[in-house]
């Protein structure tokens, strides 16, 4: 029993080791059966094996790393050709499969470099045996996730170490399926050290032909140059396209060839296809131009026919990714091309000079089309098809060469016969200046005609000069108020911070918060109208609805403006036909709209009537309302009417006109309301009314169910003007007369100047030189743009006027440029300070111009100067004094002539010659009068004329012993004591 379990167990191993043997054995064979065999003289001369129709294995789903690595194709769909379509797809093809074939090599392959080359339109990831060797692109199961990339030209390299099966696997996916029968992939196996220096000359060969396109390319770009610089050579626009369009072609058929994008190779072919079809027009077109100038209609119609139908069904093609078709286009191009021949025949026939170049260029295109591009011969095997694309670069130069030597040849001969012609022009000029004497007269009626066009076109030259300077004046004038308007808020912003930051809490800081806060929401409402203005012309700005009661917004606005409404006397009627209006609006843009008609409305009228109606317009389909304002304020012009909607466009542009502004208010408004698809329009008659009309659709909607807030915007707080007196402070302080149209800037520096100087402020020119007549102010500081009469007309009035000729002018004012300094200057104004300013700099300059002009008063009234050097007054100064004096001495034995009656004498009150007198010499008109008189007695005794007592009569005094100490305290010395002269 145990020795037959021994000998059965024994025939179990042998059993099982004989069916081990055959069942390797069976392995084998079938290995051997499905393995492609590489040998070496299977290469050729290409130097590589065709693998597509080799077997191959497909497996349509996806595996996992370990599968990957296996290198086994167990259970996987065999395939016998790799590059197919749409038609021929392996079963289970859904745009991501598995590829796989069995190969070995013969000896004398083992451990040789050899190359794996792969064409294909999609994305690919190459294993052999299970280990990753390459790869093009980006495998993905979607369009999204995989990135295509095609590699025709690329070697993979790879070694095989023995005789053995090796299994090459490529993951490979394709959702784009760019060419219709082309939806797997072509692979080749070679010689990598054979076939790397092929392709590399190959690859080389491809970059002299885009050199050549760049030839053409730039030889093209000549002559359109040429074109554009003399147009009526119209055959150099025909060979510009010409060369062009060959340069462009070069560079799809060298992308097509060169590119990794299979879709951008799909858009060259179409554009190889294309080109070739322009290219043959603009090539015959040239030759008809060569030969007939302007060809005939029938030619031009037929060959455009042609080439038309032919350029719509390559885009048919291209359109409907049709690969082959027979278009029989080789024959459509020989009879082109032979029609155009014929008319380079016609320009041999005429014995036109260089014609055979073109002949010779058209014969190289045609050959070249038929032996080179479309190979219609089948001479260029596979490996020779980067050399037959270079012959093709290179031949298509030759026409534009030939083209070019004929056309410089052409030129060379017209510039000599143009010579001759010269030569021959001016020594029959001759001759006839010589023979013809008698037309000079004729000449010189001409030369006169001439003249008077010259004439003629010079002045409408200056005129447009003038109108262009004009427009150039408007848009200086503009951003000259613009800086007008930044900088005094600017100015009002810096200088209260610097007083919070200075001062301790007290009463100031709540007025400086105020004032900051005022000018600096007044600020920030321009730069946004600028801002609007710019967002309204890029077309950047969005409407942005919201429910709000239009009746309550307009009322809101009107009550805003209470104040200034008040102030200025203006009956203001608002009317609606709703107590309230819901509608889905944009508020800040109805905001905006409101404010600026409102504002524009109340500014430009004075104790006058302003009437605002709110109603439903029934002319309109649809919700519509109409917003109308009416003012019976300054008016418009007819003929500045149709411009007040333009930007920065200003009514009364000049330095004094009533109302600040910019010129963008309505501008914007116009563009706002038009954004809300709204109308505008504007009626006006000068000095009796405004009316502007707004129509505009709304959308009813409810009510909002929370309170909005009513949020004043910001800036609309209108000033009230206040005319103010001398601050209350001490006599023996400076009085300085302070000309501000600006309310919050005026009161801001009479706070700053009342604790060193009595304060005389007035709103406007006009009213500063009537204050300055009155009170003769020790100095004076002025604005320069302001209502009815500027900075510049203040300072030149006041300095020509005897009464306030001596008073130092400051001028503020935003206008900081050299020539507005000049003219300040030439007005006689003795400073000029541009905002924003530096308070301490106001305070320094004023009290430097109060010092010297202290200086000059003592200078004057030091030992009488006045009296005895007038001359080295100033002229004005001097013919005063002069006037004086005269006025003192025709009563100088009147002992009763007094300051009252000097005053008269001179047409000035008491007060007014006072000040003037004690401004100029620091001197009294009392004092004055008696200076005059001692002056004059001390003459009188020099000459011994008379005694004392006679020339104590004579000069005024009532008694010898009064006139006698006051001569002693004058002169410091007796009147006997007087030498004689």
């Amino acid at each position: 029993m145990y020795r037959g379990n021994i000998f059965f167990n024994i025939s179990i191993r042998w059993y099982a080791l004989l069916w081990c043997i055959a069942l390797s054995c069976a392995v084998k064979s079938t290995y051997a059966q499905d393995t492609s065999v590489i040998r070496s003289r299977n290469f050729g001369i290409q130097n590589e094996i065709y693998f597509n129709d080799s077997l191959w294995y497909f497996h349509a789903g996806d595996l996992t790393r370990a599968q990957q690595s296996e290198a086994s194709t167990t259970g996987w769909d065999t395939l016998h050709y790799t590059a197919f379509g749409k038609e021929n797809a392996p079963r289970g093809w859904r745009g991501v499969g598995w590829f796989g074939s069995w190969i070995r090599v013969d000896t004398d392959l083992v451990n040789k470099k050899l190359s794996l080359r792969i064409n294909h339109d999609g994305a690919s990831e190459i294993f052999l045996d299970g280990r990753p060797v390459g790869g093009y692109g980006k495998v993905g199961n979607s369009a999204k996730e995989m990135v295509a990339m095609s590699a025709r030209r690329e070697l993979i390299p790879i070694w095989l170490p023995d005789t053995r099966p090796h299994l090459i696997t490529i993951h490979y996916s394709n959702f784009f399926e760019v060419y219709a029968n082309f939806y797997g992939f072509q692979t080749w196996i070679g010689d990598y050290n054979q076939l790397a220096p092929k392709i590399q000359t190959a690859n080389q060969r491809f970059n002299y032909m885009l050199m050549c396109a760049a030839a053409q390319l730039i030889l093209g770009l000549l002559h359109l140059l040429l074109f554009l610089f003399y147009p009526r050579q119209k055959l150099n626009l025909y060979y510009a396209l010409f060369v062009l369009l060959v340069g462009i072609n070069g560079i799809g058929i060298y992308l097509f060839y060169r590119t990794n994008t299979p879709v951008v190779q799909y858009f060259s072919q179409s554009l190889i296809d294309e080109g070739k079809v322009v290219m043959m027009w603009a090539a015959v077109m040239l030759l008809y131009i060569l030969d007939y100038r302007k060809p005939p209609l029938w030619r031009r119609i037929a060959l455009t026919t042609v080439c038309a139908l032919y350029f719509i069904a390559y885009i048919y093609k291209f359109l409907n990714h049709i690969e082959y078709w027979v278009d029989y286009f080789a024959l459509v191009f020989l009879i082109c091309m032979m029609d155009g021949f014929w008319s380079v025949f016609h320009l041999i026939k005429k014995k036109q000079k260089g014609a055979w170049l073109i002949s010779a260029g058209v014969v190289v295109i045609i050959l070249l089309y038929y032996f080179a591009w479309d190979d219609v011969f089948h001479l260029w095997p596979y490996q020779l098809n980067s050399m037959r694309l270079l012959v093709m670069a290179v031949g298509e130069l030759m026409l534009p060469l030939c083209l070019s030597l004929y056309l410089a040849l052409n030129f060379a001969r017209t510039n000599e016969s143009l010579t001759a012609k010269l030569f021959e022009v001016e020594t029959l000029s001759a001759l006839a200046l010589a023979q013809e004497t008698e037309k000079r007269e004729l000449i010189a009626g001409e030369a006169k005609r001439l003249e008077e066009l010259v004439r003629q076109r010079t002045a409408e030259l200056r005129e447009q000069a003038d109108k262009l300077r004009t427009m150039d004046l408007v848009k200086s004038r503009f951003f000259t108020n613009i800086t007008h308007e930044f900088k005094t808020p600017l100015t009002l912003i810096i200088n209260p911070a610097k007083e919070l930051i200075a001062e301790t809490v007290d009463e100031n800081v709540q007025r400086y918060s105020r004032l900051i806060l005022n000018n600096a929401s007044r600020l920030l409402q321009l730069i946004n109208q600028l801002l609007d203005l710019s967002r309204l012309e890029n077309g950047s700005m969005e409407v942005n609805r919201a429910p709000l009661d239009l009746v309550a917004l307009i009322r809101m606005h009107i009550l805003s403006y209470e104040s200034l409404i008040k102030q200025k006397e203006i009956s203001l009627h608002f009317t609606s036909y709703w107590d309230k209006l819901w509608i889905l609006g944009d508020r800040d843009k109805l905001d905006a709209i409101v404010i600026n008609l409102i504002s524009n409305a109340l500014k430009f009228t004075d104790k006058g009537k302003v009437e605002i109606v709110l109603q439903q317009d029934d002319e309109l389909p649809g919700e519509n309302f109409s917003f109308t304002i009416k003012d019976t304020g300054q008016g418009i012009p007819s003929g500045k009417l149709p411009y007040v909607f333009d930007r920065f466009y200003q009514v009364d542009p000049s330095d004094t006109r009533s109302a600040e502004g910019t010129g963008i208010g309505l501008a914007v408004t116009k563009e706002l309301v038009e954004l809300m698809r709204g109308q505008i329009r504007i009626e006006s008659e000068a000095d009796l009314f405004t009316e502007v009309l707004i129509t505009m659709p709304y959308q009813v909607a409810n009510a909002a169910s929370e309170h909005i807030l009513e949020i004043l915007p910001a800036g609309v707080s209108p000033s009230v003007t206040v005319h103010e007196q001398a601050t209350d402070v001490g006599e023996d302080k400076p009085l300085v007369l302070l000309i501000e149209d600006h309310q919050e800037l005026r009161d801001f520096i009479q706070q700053s100047l009342k604790d060193n100087y009595r304060i005389l402020t007035a709103t406007d020119g006009k009213e500063g030189i009537a204050f300055a007549m009155e009170h003769i102010p020790n100095l004076i500081i002025t604005d320069l743009m302001m209502p009815h009469v500027d900075g510049y007309e203040v300072s030149s009035t006041l300095k020509k006027d005897v009464k306030t000729s001596h008073i130092p002018i400051i001028i503020l004012t935003a206008k900081a440029d050299t020539d507005s300094r000049i003219q300040g200057i030439e007005t006689g104004a003795d400073a000029y300070l541009a905002k924003p300013f530096e308070k301490r700099e106001l305070f320094a300059l004023m009290e430097n111009l109060i010092t010297v002009r202290n200086q000059l008063r003592e200078h004057y009234s030091k030992q009488d100067l006045w009296f005895s050097n007038a001359l080295s007054m100033p002229s004005i100064e001097r013919d005063f004094i002069t006037r004086v004096r005269s006025a003192v001495e025709s009563h100088l034995n009147e002992e009763g002539y007094s300051a009252d009656q000097l005053a008269r004498d001179m047409g000035l009150s008491r007060t007014q010659l006072h000040r003037k007198l004690k401004g100029l010499i620091n001197q009294s008109p009392g004092e004055l009068i008696r200076i005059v008189r001692l002056q004059y007695a001390h003459d009188l005794l020099q000459r011994r004329v008379a005694t004392i007592a006679e020339v104590a009569y004579m000069v005024g005094f009532g008694s010898p012993a009064s006139f006698s100490a006051s001569f002693s305290r004058h002169f410091g010395f007796a009147p006997k004591t007087v030498p004689a002269i």
